[in-house]
């Protein structure tokens, strides 16, 4: 294989697996369930916008017409918490919205060890209150917005003592 070829192979694998969600660090099979179903909801969804806009690409090809992208609305944002802190963390994330009625689109019971990342797919737009500790400290809790720029969510214990010194 040519060069060029393999890097267009290493980037594609890259691509596909720095994209990927994953349910490794979730405890709770209620939010292990509903992340699985998130995720088939969003590749079903993305997979109908990719054959709607090539239907919609013959269509205009036959009637001489200007080509549009058809994209349906966000639902989902891919987002990552990282454990800062050298202990492990107990994370869970509260919201108001609901996800197939249900019950909220809660993501409860990640153990996350240190310096470990989990990738999850969370609702768009929403806001989360999360809540986290270390088997050492006490709960902490920040609220996370998905519609804002930042997908990465770094978490350590103690870092919201500042604000109770306020």
């Amino acid at each position: 294989m040519n060069k060029k070829n393999t890097l267009i192979l290493v980037l594609a694998v890259l691509l596909c697996c720095g994209g990927c969600t994953n349910t490794r660090y979730l405890t709770d099979s209620k939010s292990i369930g509903r992340q699985h179903d998130m995720r088939k909801h969003r590749s079903g969804v993305n997979a109908g916008d990719a054959l709607l806009s090539i239907v919609n690409l013959f269509v205009s090809n036959a009637l001489d017409s200007e080509y549009e992208i058809s994209q349906s609305d966000r639902a989902f944002k891919r987002m990552t918490i990282v454990n800062e802190s050298p202990d492990s963390l107990y994370v869970n994330m509260v919201t108001d919205i609901v996800w197939k009625e249900d019950g909220y689109c809660d993501i409860m019971g990640i153990v996350l060890p240190p310096e470990a990342r989990q990738k999850l797919l969370v609702p768009y737009p929403a806001a989360y209150n999360v809540y986290f500790r270390t088997p050492f400290s006490e709960e902490e809790k920040i609220e996370f917005r998905s519609d804002n720029k930042h997908r990465i969510l770094k978490l350590r214990a103690g870092m919201t003592d500042w604000l109770n010194e306020k």
